[in-house]
């Protein structure tokens, strides 16, 4: 396939073969963002994915709030799947537990930093998922990690995440295994200019390293942007791809508000201690999964708040210096509350994107119609 470097949002197509799947749908709830908990396809072919729901009338606006529906009100669950993705057999759901238990947990007294044995992150079977970081005010500081060494059986933690000064914290589950064997977690965060609120220009992303397995963390680096529009622009939540020459790639959420975001890419030669601009992959999007496909190519996969709504994807076959033309996975979205996609190979040339999603078409509506889980099969 002939390189294209279409970043002009014109000109983009469906992308082939796709098959829409519905992964979990409930009217009384509001669940959605795989991006911020996993999705994960194991050697036998299995995939589990996780997410946030929480009870909503979908009734006003306050309703449909995120603060409402996952600060104050949220559980953490995942859902299995026993057969490419297909179906997800709602008996398969387990509850790793609700945003208020986790942070009483948290902040027990005596409440376990880490693991009594570091778990192998390099296992087929190893599951990290992370949260916090959210309103209300109460949790700012606390970001944590949940483990499972078994494809998400059983689970470890929480254990906290330091904040390292940084006055919010928000974990998610990303994170590679250098070549030398140290674990890189990369954190969104938060800094106040000259002592006020944190506004725009104030999150970016720090790289945590562990060198015992997740015992104990420090601080490596800070993924910051170098670019006129850097005081104003916010740049978070970084997907990392170690490519096979050690370089280490990274997509980014740039955002000035919900509606204006899009990916960028950065790479560090450095095993993570510097990091230089790549490219911008798409005039709008995000946040972006970044994955490394069997054949070699880049996957870029990303909610599009613009309408029409849905969710978009781009290739690259150079190490994400250029992207191909842009692949619709879907644009029947209800409202620009969507996206958060995680994306998995299947193993059979396919891919499988889990993202949350709204319908314009849903009899249900409160700004797009009931926020689910979808995902889309398709060929890259």
């Amino acid at each position: 396939m002939a390189q294209r470097d279409d970043t002009t949002g014109t000109g983009a197509e469906p992308a082939r073969d796709a098959e829409q799947v519905t992964v979990y749908y409930d009217a009384g709830r509001f669940a959605a963002w795989p991006f911020n908990h996993g999705l994960w396809r194991f050697p036998d072919g299995d995939l589990l994915v996780a997410f946030s729901r929480g009870a909503t009338a979908y009734d006003s606006p306050a309703e449909v709030g995120h603060r409402t529906v996952d600060a104050e009100r949220g559980e953490y669950v995942t859902l299995r799947s026993t057969d490419g993705g297909r179906t997800w057999p709602l008996e398969s759901l387990r509850v790793l537990g609700t945003h208020a238990g986790l942070e009483a947990a948290l902040r027990a007294a005596g409440a376990p930093a880490a693991p009594e044995t570091p778990p192998d992150w390099t296992s087929p079977d190893f599951c990290l998922t992370a949260g916090f970081g959210i309103p209300p005010h109460s949790a700012q500081h606390l970001g944590y990690t949940q483990y499972s060494r078994d494809r998400g059986r059983t689970w470890e933690g929480p254990f906290a995440v330091p904040a390292f000064g940084f006055d919010w914290v928000q974990v998610k589950p990303d994170f590679l295994v250098r070549p030398d064997g140290l674990v890189l977690l990369f954190v969104t965060v938060r800094r106040r200019a000259n002592g006020g609120a944190g506004g725009a220009g104030s999150r970016f992303v720090a790289v945590y390293a562990t060198p015992d397995g997740g015992l104990t963390w420090r601080y490596l680096s800070a993924i910051l942007a170098t670019s006129p529009d850097e005081p104003y622009v916010n740049r978070y939540y970084a997907s990392p791809v170690l490519l096979p020459d050690g370089r280490i790639l990274v997509a980014l959420r740039c955002q000035i508000d919900a509606r204006n975001a899009w990916p960028e890419v950065f790479e560090s030669a450095d095993g993570g201690r510097t990091w230089r601009f790549v490219a911008r992959v798409a005039d709008w999007g995000g946040p972006t999964h970044l994955s490394s496909l069997p054949d070699g190519r880049l996957l870029a996969v990303y909610g599009y708040r613009t309408p029409a709504y849905g969710v978009r994807a781009r290739l690259s076959e150079d190490a994400g210096r250029t992207w191909g033309r842009e692949l619709i996975l879907r644009d029947d979205g209800g409202s620009y509350d969507l996206g958060y996609p995680r994306a998995v190979p299947l193993g059979d040339g396919r891919v499988l994107a889990a993202y949350y999603f709204n319908r314009r078409d849903d009899p249900v509506q409160q700004n797009g119609g009931v926020r689910h889980i979808a995902a889309t099969i398709f060929a890259p």
